[in-house]
């Protein structure tokens, strides 16, 4: 969808981060997020080397910047610098193009 906003998540976790708490959280993290306006879905996916890839998708920059300012996504987000990631990036960018759907016979 023209205007979409996705977000590309590449965050390495650390060596010793609590990965049950580390899911508990992401947990209810998706449970906050799945109800905002604008939320369209989330995904990762792994290559064969290792790296994991994140992707987040809003309808719009505004449900973006909601889901950003949230408060216990605001919370998270800091635990998730001090307590899990050893390192990593995000990058937001918005659909300007799209071909599709299609079918082949």
């Amino acid at each position: 969808m023209i205007g979409e906003v996705i977000v590309v998540g590449d965050l390495k976790l650390r060596d010793d981060a609590s990965l049950d708490e580390y899911n508990r959280l992401g947990e209810r993290m998706y449970d906050i997020v799945s109800r905002l306006p604008g939320f369209l879905s989330v995904k990762s996916f792994k290559a064969a080397d290792g790296e994991e890839l994140t992707l987040f998708r809003f309808a719009s920059e505004e449900a973006l910047e909601a889901w950003r300012r949230h408060p216990d996504h605001v919370e998270t987000m800091q635990r998730g610098h001090s307590e899990f990631y050893a390192s990593g990036f995000l990058q937001v960018c918005k659909v300007i193009r799209e071909v599709g759907p299609f079918e082949h016979s």
